[in-house]
């Protein structure tokens, strides 16, 4: 089996995902290149007798795309698959040169723009317009791919319902071979004093990390809370403001995914509280698998995804206002050491059996085999 993965991310940008199982896991079955983009106007290749690598400008996404790979001696009728991840307009210059074209998609980005027009209530109408556009015409793309892989159930169900072709889940998950299991272990046998929390990741609006922080400030407890972030938004300034008078919370810059691999078991909790709201219910929270890895005791809601990896065994709910949450963190306080060690040991068995990528690789496999065996076409 021969494939090629069309990403929608930069060269070099790097994505747990993609290289784990699409340049890692997967390679063990199949043949794999893989096309990256850049805003150079610059084609080339990264030369890798495993796994090949193409990188092309970013304005070919709407055109001359198919044109552009010939010169670098691709021919598509070589592939038995193509998979595009989230460029509709990609997908839609592939399917006029291939016939098993599979999309991937990610997350509702389309739909991000009316969610935050109703938020701001501005350009509602003009957006909402552009959204029913904008479906129309993905759903001719997709009608003629052959699958559509999804990140999560919700994704598919909430925002492309009633789709003729085959439908898989490919969720997050973790590359075991990449954490330090030594450092592991000794957490999962550890607690802090105090209790030490984390949280990483993008800060924005819609996320309202600020009405977590709030219990948090209001909290008379003993803790310590850091905070990795790239962003640098008015959000984020915010936020800086919030927690300046607290020296339990302190804010980060990011870390490179390795050396955040080994920094994560030195922490007991991990903050996974987000909006359930139609933009999140269908996302994969890969930040809090990345906590699961480490034996990092999520503190989280009750979003779908949270609802079907993890249980009141391995973590800890709340609902999504301050009351609430500074209740739970409370509890969490008072729970004794000896508790949340139990906790941690289950939540790393867990994801041991449902997260890890080798796994979700054979199973995408597997999916791939049957497309290949089926007689379906597109319509």
């Amino acid at each position: 089996m021969k494939i090629l993965c069309i990403t929608d991310k930069q060269y070099q940008q790097s994505n747990n995902q993609i290289l784990a199982i699409f340049q890692k896991y997967l390679l063990q079955y199949a043949k794999v290149e893989v096309v990256y983009f850049h805003k150079d106007s610059k084609v080339f290749q990264e030369n890798s007798s495993i796994c090949p690598m193409y990188i092309l400008p970013y304005g070919v996404k709407h055109r001359n795309l198919v044109k552009l790979l010939g010169k670098l001696n691709i021919n598509l009728d070589n592939y038995d698959f193509i998979i595009v991840r989230n460029f509709y307009p990609v997908a839609k210059q592939i399917l006029k040169a291939h016939n098993k074209v599979i999309f991937w998609e990610t997350f509702p980005h389309d739909y991000r723009r009316i969610y935050e027009a109703r938020i701001e209530k501005k350009a509602l109408l003009r957006k909402s317009l552009e959204y029913k556009i904008k479906f129309f015409l993905h759903q001719r793309i997709l009608k003629q791919c052959i699958a559509y892989l999804t990140m999560t159930p919700q994704l598919a169900e909430l925002f492309q319902p009633n789709l003729p072709i085959p439908i898989f889940t490919l969720p997050g998950g973790i590359d075991f071979e990449n954490c330090d299991r030594e450092a592991i272990n000794n957490n999962l046998h550890t607690c802090n004093t105090p209790l030490k929390f984390l949280y990483t990741g993008t800060i924005d609006k819609n996320r309202q990390l600020g009405v977590v922080l709030s219990a948090f400030l209001e909290s008379k407890g003993d803790f310590i809370l850091d905070i990795f972030t790239g962003s640098a938004n008015e959000e984020v300034q915010k936020i800086q403001t919030l927690i300046a008078q607290d020296k339990r919370i302190s804010l980060h810059p990011p870390l490179p995914l390795l050396e955040m691999l080994k920094t994560l078991p030195h922490y007991d909790i991990g903050l996974g509280l987000i909006p359930n709201t139609p933009l999140y219910s269908v996302s994969s929270p890969f930040k809090t698998m990345e906590y699961a890895s480490a034996g990092i005791i999520p503190l989280i809601n009750d979003l779908p995804e949270y609802v079907r990896l993890f249980d009141s065994n391995c973590a800890f709910f709340s609902d999504f206002n301050k009351q609430d949450i500074k209740a739970t963190l409370q509890k969490i306080l008072n729970t004794h050491p000896s508790s949340l060690q139990a906790m941690k040991q289950a939540l790393f068995q867990r994801a041991l059996e449902s997260m890890d990528y080798a796994k979700l690789t054979k199973k995408l496999y597997d999916f791939l085999c049957s497309l290949k065996d089926s007689k379906h076409s597109p319509l």
